[in-house]
């Protein structure tokens, strides 16, 4: 197995300050499911703990296990800074074994779209299915990219795409993005620049990163996951407990175990 796409360098550095995932209003939605499923939650692909520390400060018994060291340093900085005790785990959401079950697990922040060959992903998913107790639920979003299909275009070039507030120093990060698409393999590749920049505009650091992901539509995943054992897939859209529209970006899956 090739390893999964890595978040390191600026990019991991810069991730809380200028990564678009916390434009997915998507929480209150996890957290909705977890209340309706009481127990505990592993939360796969957990990066710097966007969704993993909030529900530790609720109290709610919960696991992270990621493959980036770097982004589990930063989590755990900042479970330290609130005095949170959570076993957070370096591991492959691929190929995982864990003493424990849990009644939800998620794979937040359309992690498991990085996973690009039919093997990865069904065994991410057996995985998952083999550390849930009896009734608990799997819930993974998945992005659509509409944007992109819809634009008319299969590449753009590099422009910029976000930055940061400055800090102390008055240094700021900066994302710029360019995307290639393969409509027939349904694969996305997000071309991806990070810089450190002084406040004078110069350059201290960039970094190039390319990121490809797999997209589903959704008769194609619900069929998938039935199909390796799980009951009861329900499908939502855009973090809504909703049904989705012909144009949800997000398509979120909750599959009883």
């Amino acid at each position: 197995m090739k390893a999964p796409y890595q978040y390191d360098g600026i990019e991991a550095a810069s991730y809380d300050l200028i990564d678009e995932l916390s434009d997915f209003d998507d929480y209150d939605f996890y957290r909705l499911l977890i209340e309706s499923n009481p127990g505990p939650v592993l939360d796969l692909g957990c990066g710097t703990g966007r969704i993993l520390v909030p529900l530790a400060k609720e109290g709610i018994e919960v696991v992270g296990l990621d493959t980036s060291k770097k982004m589990l340093e930063i989590c755990q900085e900042k479970l330290d800074s609130d005095s949170l005790d959570v076993r957070l785990i370096h591991g492959d959401i691929r190929n995982f074994v864990l003493d424990e079950r849990f009644s939800t697990i998620l794979i937040p922040g359309f992690s498991v779209q990085l996973l690009l060959e039919e093997e990865d992903l069904e065994s991410c998913l057996k995985t998952c299915l083999e550390h849930l107790n009896p009734g608990g639920q799997l819930v993974m979003p998945t992005y659509l990219p509409w944007e992109m299909l819809e634009s008319g275009f299969d590449r753009v070039p590099l422009q910029e795409r976000r930055e940061s507030a400055p800090d102390e120093n008055e240094k700021r990060f900066v994302a710029w993005q360019g995307w290639v698409i393969y409509r027939l393999d349904q694969r996305l590749t997000l071309e991806n620049r990070f810089q450190h920049v002084e406040a004078d505009g110069s350059v201290v650091e960039d970094e190039n990163r390319s990121m490809t992901i797999w997209w589903h539509l959704p008769y194609e995943m619900q069929n998938r996951l039935t199909s390796l054992g799980y009951l009861d897939v329900a499908i939502y859209g855009d973090f809504l407990m909703d049904a989705p529209m012909p144009n949800s970006e997000s398509i979120i899956y909750v599959c009883k175990a």
